[in-house]
């Protein structure tokens, strides 16, 4: 299933891909659009009954698109896909297979590339508060393991989280924890599902041997601004949610201290840096609004009444 936003281009991009990498897997491919207005959907019919799309009528976000196509789907397993990912052949394969031989695995997240063929970092171990800490303070960007404990293991590694780009999940266990968590549009529901998938006892693994290509995020990239507050906004309740009152209370005291660090680096890149210029005015602009304590379009407990992010 690929979740749509307005992904131009690639989203046919991705459908070749996944369809190449079927091998001798009888896929059901769901395109959940999210009210795009950029013509993406529009060369879907050359599929035919390959590609099936499904419009939810608005931009439910990230989360809640993926379970609206699971509620559409009939299959044992979930492959969960950005459109800007391109999997290689046999990927989904081998995430397939790794799945049918384990069965007390629950989710299984491929190896991503970025754009040049590096590996990125695209899973990690469970989050906990000194890491948190450490990182309102910016240090994750000299010691980059500090961001949610990111790693790149070589071998097939049991691990806290994988990114949602990309991952294959059981149905079981997916409907086990009641999917994705509805109230997060975006950000941090791929973290929140692997660690209620862990406590209820199932293993989340990275898979080497799968690999895949992230282009990167060209939705986020149109609405930068609001997606800067989005994440804000879902790193917070993510943190409640997960460490508790006490802990989002010293993170959310720490906020303006990481705030005033990124605009002060933003600041320098604006001044030295014209190429970078229109990105750092948009960040600096969004991490004004943080803050101030302004809020993004939509709170966590209005997740079901919210139709657009813009």
């Amino acid at each position: 299933m690929v979740v749509n936003w307005n992904a131009g281009k690639n989203l046919i991009r991705c459908i070749d891909a996944l369809l190449e990498a079927s091998g001798r897997l009888d896929l059901e491919i769901l395109v959940v659009d999210n009210a795009s207005s950029d013509g993406s959907t529009d060369g879907l019919a050359r599929f035919g009954a390959c590609v099936r799309l499904v419009q939810t009528g608005g931009n439910l976000g990230f989360g809640r698109g993926v379970n609206k196509g699971v509620a559409e789907s009939t299959r044992p397993y979930i492959l969960a896909l950005n459109p800007d990912v391109v999997l290689r052949p046999n990927a989904l394969e081998a995430m397939v297979d790794f799945l049918e031989r384990d069965l007390t695995v629950g989710l299984v997240g491929p190896t991503l590339l970025d754009a040049s063929g590096r590996v990125r970092a695209s899973c990690g171990s469970r989050p906990n508060l000194a890491a948190e800490v450490c990182r309102k303070f910016l240090l994750h960007l000299v010691f980059p393991f500090l961001k949610f404990r990111r790693r790149r293991p070589a071998i097939p590694n049991a691990v806290g989280w994988v990114t949602g780009a990309c991952f294959l999940v059981r149905r079981q266990a997916f409907e086990a924890v009641d999917g994705l968590d509805r109230a997060i549009f975006m950000y941090y529901e791929d973290v929140d599902l692997c660690l209620r998938l862990t406590r209820a006892g199932w293993q989340i693994f990275y898979l080497p041997a799968a690999t895949g290509v992230h282009l990167g995020g060209e939705s986020s990239r149109q609405v930068l601004e609001q997606m800067l507050l989005v994440s804000e906004n879902s790193y917070h309740y993510f943190i409640k949610k997960h460490f508790g009152p006490v802990a989002a209370g010293l993170l959310s005291v720490l906020t303006p201290v990481e705030m005033g660090l990124r605009m002060l680096l933003w600041g320098g890149l604006f001044v030295m840096f014209p190429g970078h210029r229109a990105e750092a005015r948009t960040r600096l602009r969004a991490y004004r609004k943080i803050l101030a304590g302004i809020q993004p379009p939509f709170h966590p407990e209005d997740a079901s009444d919210f139709e657009e992010i813009v």
